[in-house]
Formats: structure tokens, sequence, C-alpha cells
């Protein structure tokens, strides 16, 4: 006797979501319920899901990684020693060696954005920005607040996150963004992404 097959289904905080076959998936939650047999009528499962922490925080952690990156770029850029050398004529490079002449203009490009005023306009908008608030429940909250600090004002902007096992300056702190993420993640989420939205406000305009 051939018998046809059924979708298999599952009820979830009163939502039914179905599948083709075994592994049903629940899509926006990451979750994914293999099934091998139905449950008897009244009879029903609990499902216990814990927030993976350090995901998260290496996520946040990797953001604020590339961050630093650029800041550092641009910073070097624009406060890069002055140039003294002026573009070779054709006769200066003829009596050069080709990489005398490469080493002439590496000089000459690594001073080109020294004291560059939109360079200088970008960097004091992503501090800015960074540096901001957003409003949570009637609370303003910055990146101060998760446990996100700059570091000495030499460093220009560069961000550290107090308590991380990977920054030697900063390793002693309390890690707050770590025990905010295990007690209270959607504070981090909305407050991380209120700056970035902001950021990308500023830079957009």
């Amino acid at each position: 006797t051939k018998v046809d097959g059924q979708d298999s289904s599952i009820t979830l905080n009163n939502v039914e979501f179905t599948s083709a076959t075994n592994s049903v998936n629940v899509e926006g939650l990451g979750l994914t319920f293999d099934l091998k047999a139905a449950n008897a009528e009244g009879e029903y499962n609990t499902v216990n899901v814990s927030n993976d922490v350090d995901g998260v925080y290496n996520m946040v952690k990797d953001f604020i990684s590339e961050y630093n990156k650029l800041v550092a770029s641009m910073s070097t850029s624009y406060y890069a020693d002055k140039c003294t050398y002026d573009p070779l004529t054709d006769e200066e490079a003829d009596a050069m060696t080709e990489s005398q002449v490469n080493k002439w203009e590496e000089k000459i490009k690594t001073s080109i954005l020294r004291r560059d005023d939109t360079l200088s306009s970008v960097m004091s908008t992503m501090r800015s920005a960074l540096s901001s608030t957003v409003e949570i429940d009637g609370k303003n909250y910055g990146l101060s607040s998760i446990g996100i600090h700059t570091g000495e004002y030499t460093e220009r902007g560069v961000l550290h996150i107090y308590g991380d096992a990977d920054d030697a300056s900063f390793v002693g702190k309390d890690n707050k963004l770590k025990e905010l993420l295990s007690t209270d993640p959607d504070k981090v989420m909305n407050v991380l992404a209120g700056l970035t939205q902001n950021l990308y406000g500023s830079l957009t305009t």
C-alpha cells in the first residue's frame, strides 16, 4: 500500500512552521529542528536557547578592529611629515635609476594628504558620530556605556574594549561589554545600531 508523505510541522509559540523534510528551520531565529517522531495529543516540548555571547563579542571586536585600522591609516596620511621633494623633471628622472625614481615618487605620495581639509573633516565626523549617544527607554547611552572607550589622545580616536584579552593596555579592566552581552544583549545591539547609523548618516552628508 502506498502512503503519501506529509510535510513535517511544528508549532512554536503558537506559530506553525512546516517543511518537506524532517528538518524544520525557523527563519529569523537561527533555529533548526530535526524531527524524529510526532508528539502525542497534548504533549509539549520545551526548547531552551541561550545567547552566543562569544560570537557576538567577536563580531563587535572585529568591527572595532577594522575601524581602528581605518583611523590609523587616515591619521598616518594626515599627520605625515612635510615633504620637501618636488616632482622630478624628465632630465632629473633620466639621470636617476628606476629604484631612485620610485623612492622619490613614493616619498611625495606619502605626504599628498598631509593636512588635507577633506580628510580632516572625515576624521572629525567619524569621531563625533561614535562619541555621540543614542536614546534607549528615555536614557542616553554611548560606547562607554557598553565598555568601549578611546585611549590616549595621541591615538587620535582609536577604540578599545576594556578587559579585552588581546589588548595589553586595557586587559586589566572589567569587561563590561561581555557582561552586558550576557545580561542585556538588546541594549548592546541598540547602542551599536544607533551609533553606526549616526556614523553612516554623517558620512553620507
